[in-house]
């Protein structure tokens, strides 16, 4: 036996996906902040390892100049 949607039905489940979507567009816009921050914070994280890593290979250049001067 075939079963056809009734126009009703059809608008019904177009309003209920309407309604879903109503629903999570603030959702969606507060993980796409959410993510930013998040991806922000990683390349702030990024940066400052690289500055470290940096600074220690300068602090190991002057390190051995000042060794090598002091001989």
């Amino acid at each position: 036996m075939v079963v056809s949607a009734s126009p009703w039905s059809s608008e019904k489940a177009e309003m209920n996906i309407l309604e879903i979507n109503e629903k999570l567009l603030p959702q969606l816009a507060e993980n796409k902040q959410q993510f930013r921050n998040m991806k922000q914070k990683f390349l702030v994280n990024q940066v400052a390892g690289f500055l470290a890593n940096q600074q220690n290979k300068y602090s190991n250049i002057k390190s051995w100049f000042t060794l090598r001067n002091e001989s």
